[in-house]
């Protein structure tokens, strides 16, 4: 089969279905516009009385280039119709800049947000009660944002200044953290309060108080560079273990014993006695002993492959040994005597005596006791 090299190569296991309702993927500007206006419109701005003791909630609009200027200009707002709306809150975005106490220097750093129970994993008293099943989590892992304070100018009008001192108690009161606690929160303060008192055209009295607001908010596109800022993956369904251990022992001591088949155990011998390699060196007799060291079987399988073996009766032993750097053989220049505990070399086929001034080196399938 062909390759293109110009596509990468495609990981099923991250293609996983998701929706738009899964969750919100981007935090634009106006999620923050939106979130100071019904922050305000639902939590702050009290619900005033009018002359007739009606019940009137003060509504907020964005004021863009035309809103506000003729506002600014006139005083006060006017619908299409050229009539004054009062109570009314007006406000718009003046500026947006990086904020220096937030710093992000690595812009591959996420966060994981996970969602315990979902529409595939439902919650049911079954469940609630540890059926024994691990439930499947479904894991979003959302890119870093960049941090910004955003600014906003603020208008609000009203008929009469007993109304006006209750949206400014309201909004002197406002909690330090404005939005919805189903969406976004940002953290937001309130500048002094600037109370205008003025006569409209004809006999309309207004009173108006203007403010601004410093939102430290952040961004978060939904893609960048071609690609998702929010990943989705599903945890861990199902565990394999290939290997079990079983701790306890009838001696009173902890053991760890293979309770499951594996390649390894199932040739322990021969591994171990491919794995060992050791050296001893000492200084040479007519009859030179190493003390201390067990010497290895080699195993069956390996006996007809091993020629230069040291051998010793029936058992097979890779030992190896040297006089002074040069290697020599077993029955033809030294006998040995293999013990439990050590390896006895006599040196009396030797074409020369070997003394003290003979370095012995033995190279080999031993250990150290």
């Amino acid at each position: 089969m062909s390759v293109n090299p110009l596509r990468p190569d495609l990981n099923r296991g991250n293609q996983i279905k998701s929706t738009n309702s899964d969750l919100k993927k981007s935090i634009t500007l106006f999620d923050i516009d939106y979130a100071m206006m019904s922050y305000l419109e639902d939590t702050v701005l009290p619900t005033l009385k009018d002359s007739k003791g009606v019940a009137v909630k003060i509504p907020v609009i964005y004021g863009n280039s035309e809103r506000w200027n003729g506002s600014r200009r006139q005083g006060v707002y006017r619908d299409g119709k050229g009539k004054i709306q009062l109570p009314l809150m007006m406000l718009r975005r003046t500026s947006i800049a990086k904020d220096e106490t937030m710093q992000m220097p690595n812009r591959h750093l996420s966060y994981p947000a996970i969602t315990k129970w979902s529409k595939d994993n439902r919650y049911d008293r079954f469940t609630a009660l540890g059926s024994g099943v691990k439930p499947k989590q479904e894991i979003f892992r959302i890119a870093m944002p960049d941090y910004v304070e955003v600014n906003y100018d603020c208008m609000c009008w009203t008929s009469y200044t007993e109304q006006l001192n209750e949206v400014i108690e309201q909004l002197n009161f406002a909690s330090s953290y404005w939005g919805d606690k189903e969406k976004f929160k940002f953290r937001t303060s309130v500048s002094e309060f600037n109370v205008i008192n003025e006569v409209g055209e004809g006999t309309e009295r207004i009173n108006r108080v203007e403010f601004s607001l410093n939102v430290k908010a952040y961004l978060l596109p939904e893609k960048f560079d071609g690609e998702l800022t929010t990943r989705k993956s599903l945890s861990t369904k199902r565990l394999v273990i290939s290997t079990e251990v079983d701790i306890t022992s009838g001696n009173g001591r902890l053991e760890g014993l293979l309770t499951t088949p594996s390649p390894y155990y199932d040739n322990k011998d021969l591994i171990d006695f491919l794995s060992l390699n050791n050296n001893m060196v000492t200084a040479g007799a007519p009859v030179t002993t190493f003390s201390n060291i067990k010497l290895i079987k080699t195993p069956s399988t390996l006996q007809s492959v091993i020629t230069s073996a040291l051998i010793d009766g029936d058992d097979s032993y890779d030992v190896k040994v040297y006089v002074n750097g040069v290697r020599y053989y077993f029955n033809t220049h030294f006998t040995v005597v293999v013990n439990s505990n050590s390896l006895e070399i006599n040196f009396s086929l030797m074409p020369f005596v070997v003394d003290a001034d003979d370095e012995i080196t033995i190279m080999g399938k031993f250990i150290d006791l």
